[in-house]
């Protein structure tokens, strides 16, 4: 609920959906005015940070640009090839955490470079590539958790098994979960 505010709203998202999302907006006969806030709109711009600040420390966020949408969109019949398809893995800090969200992949590979520094936890798609790629990738990784989502359906009706398997193949890992929808977890 947005009903009483009035600081800015920060809203990133790629460039090129800028113009898209502000039209749905207008579309939906809405007007960024009647908001009662200011919206700034900021495009992800690949491994630029960007500031937010918070009441106890700033939260920085720095945007990862991935080979998912690229592969996968262009991949379908009639799709168009001047479009940019950039898609973002997300590295963010607050204070002495920091948090990887790896967003969809094109391929568990990508994480390689994201996990090389200690991270407080990673959130990782498991839909795209099967969990032997994700642990290879993430071999090395000094992780304290590691939380699976958007998960092939394969996995998601073996919620338990795969917890089980990613903790056999990652035995570094403090916790692995692989969250319900809806579900609160505490980092």
């Amino acid at each position: 609920m947005l009903l009483g505010r009035v600081k800015p709203l920060v809203l990133c998202l790629p460039s090129e959906m800028i113009a898209p999302v502000r039209a749905w907006i207008r579309a939906l006969y809405l007007t960024e005015e009647a908001f009662g806030f200011p919206v700034e709109w900021r495009p992800w711009v690949n491994g630029e940070r960007m500031l937010f600040p918070s009441t106890t420390s700033h939260v920085c966020i720095t945007p990862h640009a991935n080979g998912h949408l690229a592969a996968s969109y262009r991949s379908l019949p009639g799709a168009d090839a001047a479009l940019a398809c950039n898609s973002f893995s997300l590295e963010i800090f607050w204070g002495q955490f920091r948090a990887l969200f790896s967003g969809d992949l094109s391929s568990a590979v990508e994480l390689s470079r994201l996990a090389a520094e200690p991270s407080s936890v990673l959130i990782s798609e498991l839909s795209h590539f099967d969990v032997d790629q994700l642990a290879d990738a993430l071999k090395s990784a000094e992780l304290k958790a590691l939380c699976l989502v958007h998960l092939s359906e394969e996995y998601a009706l073996n919620r338990e098994e795969l917890r089980v398997k990613m903790e056999k193949l990652l035995p570094q890992l403090a916790d692995v979960f692989v969250p319900e929808e809806g579900e609160v977890l505490d980092f």
